[in-house]
């Protein structure tokens, strides 16, 4: 699949660059970091939910267009294709004209920030804190990451989509893939998806950085974590 290619070719110099922005953020260290989990305030709470080692706002990218001969060689016709240019686009009406019905057929507006969260013990603790009851605890066998409020595409079969596309990448390992997929719909065509990836597959703190990429329809994301900074007194939490 042309799209997947595209995904796995980012170049390690985007997770550096993440890298060096992030700890240049954490260098205060937040007063949360040093305390027990149990002992956290409310105000500790509110900032690991709104930005935090775990809890990113991260900027949505299309997917580019594929060619008709991409689309072909893929089997699927549908795949990745974009706006015609129409007969305006051919310069019959002028060559003003058909500028314009090129920009019409390439513009896309933006598709914004989500919020995805690694789901561990911080973040966990942090909703009940704040009086979230139903806050979903870690998960023994999976690391867990979601995707909030992201636009979901309605079709069957689609979580093994997701699931086939996404992964975690670490410097120098074979990437990890999640086990499943799981979709919860909300209105307006949005929808939080949730990712996990086995446990049985240990990330440590040697781990440099953990990338995260994913892709719903025609948006895709990619969010790098850090291992070194995903920590409480010490204890890697993930």
């Amino acid at each position: 699949m042309a799209s997947l290619r595209a995904l796995k070719s980012w170049p390690l110099l985007v997770a550096a660059g993440s890298m060096a922005v992030s700890c240049a953020a954490w260098a205060d260290e937040a007063l949360w970091r040093g305390k027990p989990i149990s002992k956290w305030s409310q105000e500790d709470a509110k900032e690991v939910l709104a930005d935090s080692p775990w809890v990113k706002k991260v900027q949505l990218q299309y997917v580019r267009d594929l060619s008709p001969d991409e689309r072909r060689q893929s089997g699927d016709m549908q795949a990745d294709m974009g706006k015609g240019v129409g007969p305006e686009g051919t310069g019959l009406f002028g060559p003003v004209v058909a500028q314009l019905a090129i920009e019409r057929a390439h513009y896309k507006p933006d598709p914004g920030k989500v919020v995805v969260r690694w789901e561990a013990r911080p973040v966990h603790a942090s909703e009940v804190k704040l009086g979230n009851a139903e806050a979903k605890t870690p998960d023994g066998d999976y690391y867990r990451i979601v995707v909030y409020d992201v636009p979901t595409p309605k079709k069957w079969n689609l979580e093994k989509d997701l699931r086939d596309i996404a992964f975690l990448r670490r410097y120098q390992k074979k990437d990890l893939k999640p086990a499943r997929v799981v979709i919860m719909r909300k209105d307006e065509g949005l929808a939080d998806i949730a990712y996990f990836f086995p446990r049985s597959v240990e990330i440590t703190k040697k781990d440099s950085y953990v990338g995260f990429r994913a892709q719903v329809g025609r948006l895709v994301l990619w969010q790098v974590f850090l291992p070194a900074e995903m920590q409480v007194q010490d204890q890697l939490e993930l």
